[in-house]
């Protein structure tokens, strides 16, 4: 068990004594035995290992599709771009936004009529995953997504020719990172930084990727997301529309909600 707490030092010495208390109450050793906890950094926990088996075995993964009564969808389609064990360089923090701000706002939003269009990626596990709110079309956004690769190719070639559009791309990424945080959020940041062994050091070479991207970097995101690693699809939407997709060749294992 861990205990994560955020507070300032004066708020420290009031809660310290309430604090140990409860920690001297919990059931177990703290003391020779502790040292002798796996090191699940090293290994995987046999929980996730069992888990992960189980999810293969009784939940494939699979295109799935939520039949509610809706005018519109809600389109999500996602998979791995790095293998475990892969280093993710702050350059794809460049891209992912670059692909949500301008790939998937034209295309989903302003040409596909969604009230929303959202490409995101998760360094820390290299997951990547598009999703579309309030839309009122499937199939397209679907190719939409699937376009994406050879959209992102195309980019890095203008972009080579543009430096000033490849620099407002970095300088978007950057003020993503460094945007204010509340004290809460602040204990937050530290909590994960600490729990995933994150340091100073990796964290200004992150940083020094996402200012050193270049249009190459734009080129290798394309790629991995056409070799995309277990795809799959989630959507909410309405019987009518996934029978329109169907035809359009794009099927779904339906659930019925409502």
């Amino acid at each position: 068990m861990i205990l994560d707490i955020t507070g300032d030092a004066s708020v420290f010495e009031k809660i310290d004594p309430s604090v140990e208390k409860f920690i001297t109450s919990l059931p177990g050793d703290s003391g020779e035995g502790a040292g002798t906890l796996q090191d699940f950094y090293a290994e995987a926990h046999p929980w996730a290992k069992q888990a992960r088996e189980e999810m293969a075995a009784l939940a494939p993964i699979a295109d799935e599709g939520f039949v509610v009564p809706t005018q519109v969808s809600y389109v999500g389609k996602g998979g791995r771009l790095y293998a475990v064990g892969e280093e993710v360089s702050g350059a794809t923090s460049v891209v992912s936004r670059f692909l949500g701000t301008g790939y998937m706002w034209d295309n989903v939003r302003v040409m596909g009529g969604a009230y929303g269009g959202f490409a995101q990626f998760s360094p820390r596990d290299g997951l990547f995953s598009f999703l579309s709110y309030r839309d009122p079309n499937l199939a397209k956004t679907v190719d939409v997504y699937d376009g994406a690769g050879a959209a992102l190719r195309q980019s890095a070639t203008t972009l080579e020719s543009d430096p000033d559009a490849l620099a407002t791309a970095i300088i978007g990424a950057i003020g993503d990172m460094d945007g204010a945080l509340g004290p809460d959020q602040k204990g937050g940041v530290q909590f994960k930084r600490w729990l995933t062994r994150e340091s100073p050091e990796r964290r200004q070479k992150y940083r020094d990727e996402i200012l050193n991207t270049t249009p190459a970097d734009f080129k290798d995101f394309a790629e991995r997301l056409e070799a995309l690693q277990e795809p799959s699809a989630a959507v909410v939407s309405s019987k009518s529309a996934f029978e329109d997709a169907e035809k359009a060749g794009k099927s779904f294992t339906l659930k019925d909600i409502m």
